[in-house]
Parts: C-alpha cells; sequence; structure tokens
C-alpha cells in the first residue's frame, strides 16, 4: 500500500523535516520515492515577460537542490526519482500523483502554531481536497523566530500508534479495503475508534440506551474489522463513543499519544470546495499526522 510515494518538495525547513521520515516509510513498505518539486508560475504572473528569462535559472537551481536531496536518500534502500515543473503547485501534485500512479502523497502540513510562511503550509489543504488518492500530511509544531525557528514533530514515531477513525457508513465500507492495507503494512498497535454523532458524552451505556440497534451493529462492525487487522497488528483496541466526532477523535488521538490518525474523505474536489467535515476539521487542528483515505 506504500509502494511508490509522492513527496513534494519546496526546499524549505520542512523539506528537511521530512526528509528524516523517508526511512521510517521505507521500513513501513516504500519501494519508490518520487520527489516533486513545482515552480509556483502564479507567484511570478505579475512580472509579465521580466521573468520569463529568469526560469530556466530557477529550474537550474532547483535541479540541484533535488540533485542534493537524492543524495541525502543514498542509503535508505528504495528508488528515487526526481520531477521538475512549473505551474500551481496544488493541481500539479495531485496531476503528477496521478500520472505516476503513486499509493500515497506525503506533504507538509503546519499543525499547531503554524505560520503560513512556506509553500507546502499554503497547499497542503488543497491537494487533500483535489487528490484522487491518499494523503499524508505530516503535521509540525513552529517554535521560534528567525535563526531560532525550529519545527517539531518529525516521524520519529510516525508508525508506533495509530488511530483509525470510521464512522462505518457505505463510504467507510468502500475504504475498508485500503483501511486494512495500510493498517496492516504499518504493522503497529492500533485503536480503532467510532464515535456516533449525538450531544451525550457518556460513552456506551448512553449510546446503548439511545439506540440499541445502531450501536450494536456498529460495534459488531468493529469488532469484526478489529479481527481482519489483529493477524498484522500487534495490538488492537476499540473505543465507541457518543459526541462530536471531530472533537472526539482529536481528544483520544491525545489521550492515548497517537503517532498517526487515519481518517477518510469523499473522493477528489475542485479547488474551492470542501473536503468534507470531519477529516478537514481533523487535519486542521491536529497537531500530529494524519493519513486521509479517499473513497
Amino acid at each position: 500500500m506504500l509502494s511508490k510515494v509522492l513527496l513534494p518538495v519546496d526546499f524549505s525547513p520542512f523539506t528537511d523535516k521530512m526528509m528524516e521520515c523517508a526511512g521510517e516509510l521505507a521500513t513501513a513498505g516504500m519501494k519508490e520515492l518520487v520527489l516533486l518539486h513545482v515552480i509556483d508560475a502564479k507567484a511570478y504572473a505579475d512580472y509579465g515577460d521580466f521573468i520569463a528569462p529568469a526560469i530556466p535559472k530557477m529550474q537550474s537551481a532547483a535541479e540541484e537542490k533535488l540533485d542534493a536531496l537524492e543524495k541525502r536518500l543514498g542509503d535508505i534502500g528504495v528508488s528515487v526519482r526526481k520531477i521538475l515543473k512549473v505551474g500551481n503547485p496544488a493541481v500539479t501534485i495531485a496531476e503528477t500523483a496521478k500520472e505516476e500512479n503513486v499509493s500515497l502523497i506525503y506533504i507538509g502540513g503546519h499543525g499547531k502554531g503554524f505560520v503560513d510562511r512556506f509553500l507546502l503550509g499554503s497547499v497542503s489543504e488543497k491537494v487533500l481536497r483535489l487528490s484522487d488518492r491518499p494523503v499524508l500530511v505530516q503535521q509540525y509544531r513552529i517554535r521560534g523566530e528567525g535563526e531560532d525557528l525550529a519545527l517539531e514533530n518529525a516521524c520519529s514515531r510516525l508508525l508506533e500508534n495509530v488511530l483509525i477513525a470510521s464512522d462505518f457508513s457505505e463510504y467507510a465500507e468502500k475504504l475498508r479495503p485500503a483501511l486494512i492495507g495500510f493498517a496492516t503494512s504499518f504493522c503497529a498497535p492500533v485503536t480503532l475508534l467510532h464515535v456516533q454523532e449525538g450531544r451525550s458524552t457518556f460513552g456506551w451505556d448512553m449510546v446503548y440506551r439511545a439506540n440499541k440497534r445502531k450501536a450494536k451493529e456498529n460495534l459488531r462492525k468493529m469488532q469484526e474489522l478489529a479481527m481482519r487487522l489483529r493477524p498484522a497488528c500487534p495490538e488492537v483496541r476499540t473505543e465507541l463513543v457518543t459526541g462530536n466526532p471531530a472533537a472526539w477523535i482529536l481528544k483520544i488521538a491525545e489521550e492515548i499519544n497517537a503517532s498517526l490518525i487515519m481518517v477518510g474523505a469523499f473522493g477528489h474536489r475542485t479547488v474551492g470546495s470542501l473536503l468534507g467535515g470531519v477529516a478537514e476539521k481533523v487535519v486542521r487542528q491536529s497537531d500530529r499526522p494524519v493519513l486521509v483515505l479517499k473513497v
């Protein structure tokens, strides 16, 4: 499920942190890593013809930086390819992922404390909306300013403790094969979480009294999914609660100190549309990596 990964790079401090994660993805089954840099044509549109002569120089500089990144990846045991394009970053990333038929887009996000000063932080949400395949958003906390700027939350434990949230809807059922494939490739301890929407926050007993049939069916589906994961995952726990889905996902992730959150979202969208309520809120508010699976 992780055999071919697309990693967009912008040569910012985020890129350096993302590069630190390549080795861990390799241990999870990655065979090929595609490094993509997109020169943002729109950012220079106001300069008109004055910028045209500079494009070749920008491309040459970017190629050198891509070569340097490739050398850094020389010892992780996977094939590395480089792609350089000019265009709209989010659109180009999504299109390249489809053209290359990658298993996953691995992109930098923002997390809490983000200041929008780097390219990837400004386009990651658009990539999530446009992509027709899974997107892993690596979140960070930003500390300090200027020379003291530091990025926390890289990937030293990306696959250590995975939280999987499912609503067991008809869309979730379509995601099940991908979910099982990713979870079993991680071979990590897993917590399965189902949040039944409602005002109660008193857990299973209240859910059971309020809607016995639905709660029992969801519990059955959760146990069935847990059984599918247990042959490959060393530990599988289940949680069933009632309330606001996004809020509970973030709460449980913090309580168990999840290293990764997996959620589902409806297929790819246009640039101006929303990704989808729960997934969008989780990605925006999480301070830890989020893997968004697509129907």
